[in-house]
């Protein structure tokens, strides 16, 4: 799905030696991935004219600062144009000064932040929010008043927010996995559109592979975005899943080993040979150039093939995830925003005003808009509003945003050891091993220990 820097999706994952996740322990985090990093330029906002959405006030908050922290949207800069054009509309309706740093490595200057107590008030991240959890502020008000406007969160909202019976962070929507195919190649083997099923999948990727044109999917510990979401696509067909609803471990099942199994076999007969170790930009650069015939991203090949790469964009399609034995499912990666507790006073009342208000439905809809599909909504009200792609190779993100699970779905809430086996890609280094061993029981057993050294840190 994602690019690294400069042309990356979901961000390069930032990765930590052993010594470094221990001297950070005590803020109970692990190195991580922001949605769409890497370097933005400037644009305008997609529809609308290029107008701001409409900023409410006058709130007697003069005086004020708010120090917004993020990655950037590398793959979709309008979104940084939408967020930038609001907060500083308000700014200047609120005599509040409004700053933006943003970095595509942006853990390290979250942890700074965290560690000095300043530089950042609101924060921007992808990995949930459970892992900052003693350095966040409670936004229960603000992800509460929210909700009921838009007819109440998808259960992935609360879920993947919601720590200690408090919302650490306020979800701005949720990345969707599409199924990004060569239709034109498919029709060179009579079909119209990508199978239903993962089995008539496999027979069809033999064809395709026999030809050169293989399939590459990121079932990889090398990609933050991706290698989270892929593997999960292929562990939930087949049964499998990470966690019971006790919260005891789920992942050591007969259904897990099926979904590894066929991967195996899927990677031999019809993946590209490098998929087990893609990062987050590889199945992208791929697909670009003619190499691959199919892989699971957002919409962030499609958009700039249709720039850059037209003959690319018109051969191609997207499709939902196929069946396995268990059904279908869409994975989710929540976005979100939440504010550090060392924010007080006015800084802290503006803050949580800005959130509020750019947050609201008649003032977000403008960066759902934007996205094209690449940030979908967890409000339902939503599905009535004008802010779903007009493509219609684009037109199955509004069948998606109500498929799609987060990590580690079966648990009433988000736990610190899901939220860290999520930040640690450990599905996807399950996956990675199974691919290069040709062992699936092998490749678990291995996993399981990381699980164990993982609950330590928990």
């Amino acid at each position: 799905m994602f690019t690294k820097n400069p042309a990356d999706q979901n961000s390069s994952q930032a990765r930590m030696a052993r010594r470094d996740f221990l001297r950070i322990g005590g803020l109970t985090m692990f190195g991580s991935v922001l949605a769409a990093c890497g370097a933005a330029a400037p644009a305008t906002p997609a529809g609308g004219a290029g107008t701001a959405p409409t900023a409410a006030g006058p709130v007697v908050l003069k005086g004020a600062t708010v120090k917004y922290l993020a990655g950037p949207w590398s793959f979709l800069p309008e979104l940084d144009t939408v967020i930038e054009a609001f907060a500083n509309d308000w700014g200047k309706q609120n005599n509040v000064t409004v700053t933006f740093e943003r970095d595509a490595q942006i853990l390290p200057k979250i942890q700074t932040a965290i560690e000095t107590k300043s530089g950042a008030n609101i924060i921007g991240y992808s990995s949930p929010p459970a892992i900052f959890s003693k350095a966040l502020l409670d936004v229960s008000d603000i992800a509460e008043e929210i909700g009921r406007e838009g007819g109440g969160y998808l259960p992935a909202g609360p879920y993947q927010m919601v720590f200690d019976g408090k919302w650490l962070g306020v979800p701005i929507g949720q990345h969707n996995w599409f199924i990004n195919y060569r239709q034109d190649w498919l029709k060179e083997e009579g079909l119209d559109v990508f199978p239903d099923t993962w089995e008539e999948a496999l027979v069809l990727g033999k064809k395709l592979k026999a030809k050169g044109r293989p399939y590459g999917l990121t079932l990889s510990d090398q990609a933050g975005g991706d290698g989270n979401a892929v593997p999960r696509l292929m562990l939930w067909a087949f049964g499998g899943k990470e966690f019971n609803p006790d919260g005891s471990l789920a992942l050591d099942s007969k259904e897990t080993l099926d979904a590894l199994n066929f991967c195996i076999q899927l990677h031999k007969e019809a993946g590209d040979p490098g998929e087990g170790a893609y990062d987050d930009g590889a199945n992208n650069a791929a697909f670009l150039a003619g190499k691959i015939s199919m892989t699971a991203n957002v919409n962030t090949i499609y958009l700039p093939a249709l720039k850059k790469n037209p003959a690319i964009a018109a051969g191609m399609n997207h499709a939902l995830p196929p069946k396995g034995p268990a059904g279908r499912f869409g994975y989710g990666q929540l976005p979100w925003w939440g504010i550090l507790n060392h924010t007080q006073g006015a800084d802290l009342d503006a803050a949580k005003d800005l959130m509020k208000n750019f947050l609201s439905m008649k003032n977000f809809s403008a960066f759902y808009k934007a996205g094209q599909g690449y940030i979908l909504p967890l409000l339902p009200k939503y599905e009535d509003q004008p802010i779903w792609p007009t493509d219609p190779k684009l037109a199955i993100a509004k069948d998606m945003f109500k498929l799609a699970r987060p990590a580690g779905y079966a648990l009433p809430n988000q736990t610190k050891l899901a939220a860290l086996m999520q930040d640690k890609i450990i599905i996807g280094k399950l996956f990675s091993q199974a691919l290069a061993t040709s062992d699936a029981k092998g490749a678990l057993a291995g996993v399981l220990k990381d699980i164990e050294d993982l609950k330590l840190l928990a």
